[in-house]
């Protein structure tokens, strides 16, 4: 059926909480359903699942209404989201005049409640919730024609917001399935024809025309948090095309790479790429060609004289240099102990895109060391000369990452939604040992930053809870 009733709601919870009951009788722990909601590859999934899938929200509504925290706190945040007003303005040709605006694809106002009422539809049963989800995609791809390509600020704003967008239409799946909706009939950038079709069909052209095509160049171009962020939202928008192998996907260049010249690739293509960039990014194998300070020229004043210059990576002391420099340099070996906006927001980005590979069947991400020690890597710098540095053993972690800020050196984490989401899955599978000491950091429940929203209701869990694994859906092409 195409769309969620009471009755069909009702039922669904009760076959999932049954589920739920059976995983808590093996582990020994009431636990999220792991293996039963694992689903083949031949099998037409109702979600893909991005952070969560319907049947882990019905989970999550049963333990809420039974009282259990930090369920029942996170719902309710949730809820309150979902019911605030959308009244956000769109323009025909959307300018980024600076990191806020436009207001309807930020993290903390626009996306944040609209990802609140795909969330509620899960949570409630309540079809409204689905309906206005999909009026406000429809006037998302019917209103936003064309995204500047000039403003470098869109590269950031759409690389935070669309993972959102995202998973917000794949909550819907089920129920916008064979719905008639308006939008672009084509993926060609800047062409503004609008007609009528199916909806999920006419909200991938969009994604494929405006925010990939934008935020493809970031992904390329910048180490930082922006190269973070951009690559998470390659890789959502590329998985969310996987039944449309016909989309070519743009990915614009920076002119030091190929000339300039743009490749295309099949959504698959795209979400391999995306991978590798940030694998690449994380071990020290990538150059940034955005910043006149970046770390790739392993000179300026962004490198401490006292200590040897760090190119771009996550060192083996789990630093995020180029987003370190922002405030101190590439090359410190800890964090001096002060707020670290720029690293936080990189590794908030970097959570949500090893969550998604591992909801792919794929912990490459979160378990990434590279312990190879090349102590003459060579790479031509972000200024066309070819540079020398010591990569050590032991870099691109994140876990690592995490541990740099809480522990090494004692800061204050404020992405706390990113934290939940880290903190699940390393609190089974860490490498290194502190992970325990991460929770005193989280202030539940936790709402949107700029990476990741309502991680409490979507990964928290209770104290006396062992966590089960998430369902897994093969990756585009998989």
């Amino acid at each position: 059926m195409r769309r969620l009733n009471r009755v069909t709601f009702l039922l669904g919870l009760a076959a999932v909480v049954l589920i739920g009951f059976a995983s808590s009788a093996r582990a020994g722990a009431f636990s999220a359903p792991d293996v039963e909601l694992r689903m083949a590859q031949d099998e037409r999934p109702a979600s893909r699942g991005y952070l969560t899938t319907p049947e882990e929200l019905r989970v999550i509504a049963q333990k809420a209404a039974e009282g259990i925290e930090p369920y029942k706190s996170a719902v309710a945040d949730v809820l309150d989201a979902a019911n605030a007003g959308w009244g956000y303005e769109l323009n025909a040709s959307e300018r980024c005049p600076n990191s806020r605006n436009p207001a309807w694809v930020h993290n903390e106002r626009g996306i944040r409640r609209l990802y609140a009422r795909a969330l509620a539809y899960h949570l409630t049963g309540e079809e409204h919730y689905a309906e206005e989800v999909r009026h406000i995609l429809e006037r998302i791809m019917t209103q936003v024609l064309i995204i500047s390509d000039v403003e470098q600020q869109c590269r950031l704003n759409f690389a935070w917001g669309t993972p959102e967008l995202v998973a917000s239409a794949d909550l819907i799946e089920t129920y916008w399935a064979d719905m008639t909706c308006t939008g672009p009939l084509n993926t060609v950038y800047g062409d503004m024809t609008i007609g009528t079709g199916d909806c999920k069909w006419l909200f991938q052209n969009w994604l494929a025309k405006n925010p990939y095509y934008i935020v493809s160049y970031a992904a390329e171009e910048n180490q930082s948090n922006w190269g973070a962020a951009a690559t998470t939202a390659a890789a959502y928008i590329a998985d969310y095309l996987w039944d449309r192998p016909d989309i070519q996907l743009i990915q614009r260049l920076p002119p030091e790479l190929n000339g300039g010249i743009p490749m295309t690739y099949s959504p698959a293509e795209a979400y391999e790429r995306a991978n590798q960039l940030a694998l690449d990014r994380m071990n020290g194998y990538r150059v940034d060609f955005h910043s006149s300070r970046s770390c790739d020229y392993l000179d300026g004043p962004q490198q401490h004289p006292d200590w040897p210059p760090v190119k771009s990576q996550i060192t083996e002391r789990g630093i995020v240099s180029e987003d370190a420099r922002r405030d101190e340099y590439c090359n410190i070996p800890v964090y001096d102990g002060t707020y670290q906006n720029y690293p936080q927001v990189h590794l908030g980005s970097l959570i949500q895109q090893c969550e998604l590979m591992w909801r792919r069947g794929d912990s490459s991400c979160y378990d990434n060391i590279d312990n190879t020690d090349l102590p003459n890597y060579t790479f031509i710098g972000p200024d066309g000369r070819e540079k020398t540095t010591h990569l050590y053993p032991g870099r691109g972690s994140l876990e690592r990452a995490i541990n740099a800020i809480i522990i090494d050196s004692n800061t204050e984490w404020r992405h706390d939604s990113a934290l939940e989401v880290a903190y699940r899955y390393y609190i089974q599978r860490h490498q290194f040992d502190g992970v325990e000491q991460w929770p005193a950091q989280l202030n539940r429940p936790s709402e949107c930053a700029q990476d990741i929203c309502f991680g409490t209701l979507t990964h928290g869990f209770a104290s006396n809870e062992q966590p089960g694994l998430p369902p897994v859906i093969p990756p585009p092409g998989g």
